[in-house]
């Protein structure tokens, strides 16, 4: 009996788009400023290793040495600005002299420089200056970084890190509260300040994190965040309508990603976009081929053009992917409307819950950790 049927599945390269979608995605996180989570003096300070510079001619070394002298005679005349520019001028010449590096530390701390002579005291101590005879350096070193760490009372150390706690679980109300008594307990320490104007953000409190952030810039100007501060002021007082948790979930629900991207999470919002792409790309895309052949084939062959009775393609992934980017869509939407929500006492990603009795079941939960998205669909707890 001849065997007139013979399948031939074929993949199309969105076989490959759809597993690159499938891979670690970007987090889905907030556009929002990061918390600061660094307790000051914790660590012990340790000067960076640096390299040693190259030992310059004998003439440069000449010059540095006598405008070391000229520094010496300034100081005697009360200038230390004078003083300072000249031994500046001579560790540039000369910047391989533990004599001039530590001279010009001091001429720094003297004029309450504190961070440059802190750099400078790190470049004297890598160019041996203690061995050669300047003993008080680390004394110096160690008292001008503690000097230059806020004196933190253990209370506020105990609400900052009680503030983060309540932070991570979801209670950004007492969170509030937490980061205001450390600022209370500290009022020179920026950090509880900046924490508190971040979760009034969260929360939605435009105008008192407005207050908060541009206080943390006037009490740290100098921060390396200033930028990133200063533009988030600028965002939230530009009047943009704030997300409301019942247009996130319906905008979510339209358009995948739509509503992580209202709620100013772009990150968040290409993730579930893509995830969905890819899920549709393959359902379209992954075909299969039935082709039906006179006779039978030797050896699995192809079937030759002229014993070619119809070919029929199907979509075999099709209905699966639509319901996956339907689930994804939704849970999307679902994620989105919770973290806008921010309920109290609950983590923004928190799980929609269910009790059935001794059983707790928890509905659909996008979350993300690092890089990598993690869809759970149902999960049931007893």
């Amino acid at each position: 009996m001849p065997n007139p049927l013979r399948r031939r599945g074929t993949c199309l390269p969105a076989v490959g788009l759809f597993v690159l979608t499938l891979l670690p995605l970007s987090s889905i996180s907030a556009q929002e400023l990061p918390l600061k989570r660094t307790l000051p003096g914790v660590d012990v300070f340790r000067c960076p290793e640096l390299e040693l510079p190259p030992v310059p001619g004998e003439e440069e070394q000449s010059q540095a040495r006598v405008l070391g002298s000229n520094a010496d005679q300034a100081l005697i005349l009360g200038d230390l600005t004078r003083a300072r520019d000249l031994l500046e001028r001579g560790t540039e010449l000369d910047p391989s002299s533990a004599d001039l590096a530590y001279r010009y530390a001091r001429i720094l701390e003297d004029l309450g420089e504190t961070q440059a002579a802190i750099s400078r005291y790190c470049t004297a101590q890598s160019l041996g200056a203690e061995q050669q005879g300047m003993e008080d350096l680390t004394a110096r070193l160690e008292a001008l970084v503690e000097a230059s760490q806020p004196r933190l009372p253990d209370r506020a150390r105990a609400d900052f890190t009680r503030g983060l706690v309540d932070v991570d679980q979801g209670r950004l109300q007492a969170a509030v509260a937490a980061f205001t008594e450390a600022a209370m307990e500290a009022p020179s320490w920026a950090d509880p300040v900046y924490n508190r104007g971040v979760v009034h953000d969260r929360l939605g409190e435009v105008d008192a994190a407005v207050v908060d952030l541009q206080a943390y810039l006037n009490m740290a100007p100098e921060a390396e965040d200033a930028i990133a501060v200063s533009q988030r002021i600028g965002q939230l007082q530009s009047g943009a309508p704030l997300a409301t948790p019942g247009n996130t979930l319906a905008l979510g629900m339209i358009l995948p990603g739509m509503g992580q991207f209202y709620s100013g999470r772009a990150k968040g919002g290409l993730a579930v976009l893509s995830l969905v792409g890819g899920t549709l790309a393959a359902g379209f895309l992954i075909e299969k081929e039935e082709t039906r052949c006179v006779g039978n084939l030797s050896g699995g062959g192809e079937c030759p053009a002229d014993r070619v009775i119809s070919r029929d393609t199907s979509k075999p992934y099709l209905t699966q992917s639509l319901i996956a980017a339907g689930v994804v869509t939704l849970v999307g939407a679902i994620e989105a409307f919770l973290h806008v929500r921010g309920d109290e006492g609950r983590s923004d990603d928190a799980p929609m819950a269910l009790e059935v009795g001794a059983a707790r079941v928890l509905g659909p939960r996008l979350s993300a950790k690092g890089t990598r998205l993690s869809l759970s669909l149902v999960q049931v707890t007893f």
